[in-house]
């Protein structure tokens, strides 16, 4: 729960403070719609800030679903901990490349047909 709270919180933070970004340096009313091109790049970094910010809650989530976790871990922090100590902080980036190939495009895809949508809508 905490991972995907963290994900969604980080992600759309992250979009919509791009995109003020974005319009305000275009000149462009808030109201005022960005091209399909523009809001996939913006929902690709959210994806990327996302991964890099949430990634070590999602190799605790991962290692605390695992078959041995229940004998290995007293609880998420204590994984953390272990994580710490035989790993190093390094190792909380652990699976990255992968997750990052995958949020990168589905935030923007996701954004791009959010903003889609909400121009058929409106």
């Amino acid at each position: 729960m905490m991972r995907q709270g963290a994900n969604s919180a980080i992600r759309f933070t992250t979009y919509s403070t791009l995109k003020q970004v974005v319009q305000g340096a275009a000149g462009a009313r808030p109201s005022q719609q960005l091209p399909s091109t523009i809001t996939f790049g913006i929902g690709a970094v959210a994806g990327l800030v996302t991964v890099y910010t949430t990634m070590p809650l999602d190799v605790v989530k991962t290692r605390m679903q695992s078959l041995e976790a229940r004998q290995q871990y007293k609880n998420s922090f204590h994984c953390a901990y272990r994580i710490f100590t035989e790993g190093g902080i390094l190792r909380f980036w652990t699976g990255t490349t992968p997750r990052l190939a995958r949020l990168v495009m589905s935030g923007g895809i996701v954004f791009t047909v959010y903003e889609q949508i909400i121009r058929i809508i409106a």
